[in-house]
């Protein structure tokens, strides 16, 4: 399908950090329907950031809308859904079991199901590559491992639940003839410094804040994909030589502004 470079789009999760990246890349080009299980107004009065420098949302100006949407009802994901162009899940649930398998699995079934109703074709889904669950199955010890790596979960309750939900995703995508990317993010780290230079280093598969929203916009934008689900892991190419942009880059056009030399350069 040709890109789409403007339109309406629907954000799952839009409460959250990854979220409110998104929302901050596409609002000059796109019309957003912003949702999250609660209201913007009442996260920005909570105040509480996931991390230390993780954004929060804004609450949108016309014509973009925040809707208050439960993923885990597909009736209420359906609704969202309707009219929009694309649709983009970067909801999450990590720690508690029935509201994670909600969220995480049942959520991505739900958004997914809703696109093939609605009859949209591009989709954006995320998730974790998580790298050190301290099993052989993780890649910790591997270097130069490619996109296409199979997930590994171990017992891990967020990890088994959103790789539960990336199979559903890619089981969508193939039978119905969509095109999805999918991207996977490990850690994240402010771009412009504001956090102690104490040689704790950077984990081997970081973006920066500044750089998350980027890669949403430009997937939207691409105009074709080798398959019709595309994996891509979200970091920026660091000296330990475990994971790296080549195909972000060959495929979206993505070059990250912030690299954190700092962190790792005398």
């Amino acid at each position: 399908m040709p890109g789409l470079t403007s339109g309406k789009v629907c954000v799952f999760g839009a409460g959250g950090p990854v979220g409110a990246m998104v929302a901050q890349a596409l609002d000059d080009d796109y019309i957003l329907r912003l949702t999250d299980l609660r209201d913007v107004q009442d996260l920005l009065t909570e105040n509480k950031p996931q991390s230390k420098f993780a954004p929060l949302p804004q609450v949108p100006k016309a014509p973009h809308e925040w809707q208050c949407v439960d993923v885990g009802s597909y009736d209420q994901v359906l609704a969202a859904a309707e009219g929009m162009d694309a649709l983009i899940n970067v909801s999450v649930l990590r720690h508690d079991l029935a509201p994670a398998f909600q969220v995480n699995t049942i959520g991505a079934y739900n958004v997914m199901k809703a696109a093939v109703a609605c009859g949209i074709k591009r989709v954006i889904h995320t998730g974790p590559r998580h790298t050190r669950l301290n099993f052989e199955g993780d890649y910790w010890h591997d270097f130069d491992v490619p996109d296409e790596a199979p997930l590994h979960p171990g017992n891990d309750l967020y990890a088994l639940t959103k790789l539960l939900g990336g199979e559903i995703v890619r089981i969508f995508a193939e039978k119905n003839e969509l095109e999805v990317l999918c991207f996977l993010f490990t850690s994240f780290r402010p771009g412009n410094g504001g956090e102690s230079l104490d040689g704790s280093g950077v984990h081997p598969l970081t973006i920066a804040w500044e750089d998350t929203g980027t890669p949403f916009r430009l997937g939207l934008q691409v105009d074709a994909l080798p398959s019709c689900y595309e994996v891509f892991d979200m970091t920026v190419d660091l000296p330990h030589g475990k994971f790296g942009t080549s195909k972000a880059q060959r495929l979206l056009g993505w070059q990250p502004k912030y690299n954190f030399e700092r962190l790792y350069q005398l």
